[in-house]
């Protein structure tokens, strides 16, 4: 693991920096999950906070989107990041939970600004049918952002989603060779680091 150490050192350190630049090309990582027939169901998501002695990825998310009822059946999920500037690939396997209430909750709704609370003001659950083209938002709040107070209302339908990774398949990319690795977590081990062929 010595040798690997750094990479996973670096990845984590990615990710964090990701987690607080909108530019970063892992800001905007793909979550999925399993859907009620066992399919794959895959979106793009806005990663929100890091947490590496915790292991901790997290999102935020309307609590009436499908992918919340998925992870409560099925909390296995899968993360992928690609940094294009980077040539960095991460897959990350992670067991996923959503929260509504709590102090991680609490905080991620007292640190979302007004805009980001707009899109919970929707009217419809995210996901459901419109007699047309649609942009789920209240006729009162087409054209503006609420206030802090007239976001409070998106409390009720905001939720975090929180993930705990035990899995990362790295892949660099490189025109003298790619390059890939696994990291495992075992409680009690930490994680452990393998070369694979990429």
């Amino acid at each position: 693991m010595d040798v690997l150490q750094p990479i996973l050192d670096q990845l984590w350190s990615e990710l964090q920096e990701a987690a607080r630049t909108r530019h970063h090309g892992f800001h905007l990582p793909v979550l999925t999950t399993s859907d009620s027939s066992g399919s794959p169901d895959a979106r793009v998501v806005v990663l929100r906070r890091i947490e590496v002695a915790d292991r901790l990825i997290s999102c935020h998310t309307d609590r009436r989107a499908p992918k919340v009822v998925q992870i409560a059946a099925t909390p296995a999920v899968q993360w992928l990041f690609y940094d294009f500037d980077r040539r960095t690939q991460l897959r990350i396997r992670a067991r996923a939970e959503v929260l509504t209430e709590g102090a991680l909750f609490e905080e991620a709704w007292a640190g979302s600004s007004v805009e980001s609370r707009r899109c919970y003001l929707a009217p419809h659950a995210p996901g459901a049918m419109t007699p047309g083209p649609s942009p789920n938002l209240p006729e009162t709040h087409l054209t503006r952002s609420p206030t802090p107070e007239e976001s409070e209302v998106g409390r009720d339908q905001f939720a975090v989603v929180r993930t705990v990774a035990h899995q990362i398949d790295w892949l660099h990319l490189a025109s003298d060779g790619h390059r890939r690795a696994r990291f495992d977590w075992t409680e009690g081990d930490g994680w452990t680091g393998q070369w694979l062929a990429p």
